[in-house]
């Protein structure tokens, strides 16, 4: 019999892992119902023309027949199948919707990543207005504070920046594209041999400390100074010293930092992007932003939108490191000593009640935990 049935990439929840996950899944849930958003389910699968704006990156579809013949998918992403729900049917806007789902991405072998992920989130259709993103700003501040005992810095992009940068120095499509591929990798050697074909360009001194545009507002903006910009980009640049200005008012004990030369997230975005991160290093927890062109893959019309994801696995796995650090206490005790044993429970952090048989079972249960044994049968503790 095969030891392993899973497919690649999946994975079995049970024990703290489990309890913690739902935990922060209900935790979430609630934030955003009592923040007025209303919920939102879309199929587990869908057409696989629904995703044809969407980047995979070094991932790929789980791709289905239907009884049709029609190229179905497990879906990859949540906000997508808002989109095409949108467009399908009279909902009045603006809207603020809430969900939690299952997406899956086919990773590559070997990679250690899984392929089933569970991601939360919200999108805000119909605003136009600087306050969506607001709205999103604040959610990160205030879910990082209810789920995790570390800080959560935001990071502040803008997804077209790149785009006017490069509009403005050249044409060729080819090659803003491989400009922007090594911007967005951190190949700083091969980004400068590309750019210096512009050194007679007034922008080429910004164009040379681009790729390390990236860190604390207050410096960055400081070194923006000695760079002719164009009235294009000093206009970006302005949207976020609003926003950083917005952070400091609201939310002063906000750790926040900026990059601009950090890739969109999707094709689709438009406008300010945001990822929140531990400083554990645990990669990206929250992330969204602006995507006016968000129907565009299903209508003539667009609609103003700003989403946020919420990486629940990502999460799980910083709490449950940190439920590790803590050391459990077991408790032994007879049968008989039961009341006594629960009001101990009670009292003590990170209990747990032993339903060994007898104290050797006790101790080698509590070995295997690496808990401290609480012994109420001599009323003393073992360590």
């Amino acid at each position: 019999m095969k030891n392993n049935l899973l497919p690649l990439g999946t994975r079995d929840e049970f024990g703290r892992r489990a309890f913690e996950k739902q935990h922060i899944i209900s935790v979430i849930e609630d934030t955003f119902a009592d923040r007025g958003f209303a919920k939102i389910s879309t199929p587990l699968i869908e057409k696989q023309a629904v995703f044809e704006p969407y980047q995979l990156g070094n991932n790929q579809m789980y791709r289905l027949l239907d009884s049709e013949g029609d190229t179905i998918v497990l879906r990859p992403d949540m906000t997508l199948p808002i989109a095409r729900f949108l467009s399908s049917t009279n909902v009045s806007l603006p809207q603020k919707f809430w969900y939690v789902g299952d997406i899956f991405r086919v990773g590559r072998k070997l990679s250690g990543a899984y392929n089933e992920l569970t991601q939360a989130g919200i999108e805000l259709v119909g605003y136009s207005s600087i306050k969506a993103e607001f709205e999103c700003l604040v959610l990160i501040n205030q879910l990082s504070q209810k789920l995790l005992d570390e800080s959560v810095e935001i990071e502040l992009g803008i997804a077209d920046f790149a785009n006017i940068v490069l509009s403005e120095l050249t044409d060729d499509e080819d090659l803003k594209s491989e400009i922007a591929e090594a911007l967005f990798e951190k190949r700083v050697p091969k980004y400068e041999q590309l750019i210096q074909q512009f050194d007679q360009d007034s922008t080429y001194k910004f164009l040379l400390k681009w790729p390390r545009l990236f860190g604390q507002p207050d410096k960055i903006f400081e070194q923006l100074k000695q760079f002719d910009l164009s009235t294009a980009v000093e206009e970006r640049i302005n949207e976020l010293k609003e926003v950083i200005d917005w952070m400091k008012q609201t939310m002063p004990e906000q750790s926040v930092s900026i990059d601009l030369s950090s890739r969109a997230p999707q094709t689709y975005y438009t406008g300010l992007t945001f990822k929140g991160f531990s400083k554990a290093g645990s990669g990206y927890l929250f992330s969204g932003g602006r995507y006016d062109k968000l129907l565009s893959n299903f209508q003539d019309v667009n609609e103003s939108a700003v989403g946020m994801g919420v990486n629940i696995d990502q999460i799980t796995d910083l709490v449950v490191l940190n439920s590790q650090k803590k050391q459990k206490n077991l408790i032994y005790f007879k049968a008989e000593q039961w009341q006594q044993a629960e009001e101990l429970l009670q009292k003590t952090d990170n209990g747990i009640l032993s339903l060994s048989d007898n104290l050797d079972a006790a101790k080698s249960e509590a070995k295997k935990l690496n808990a401290n044994l609480i012994n109420m049968t001599e009323g003393e503790y073992i360590d």
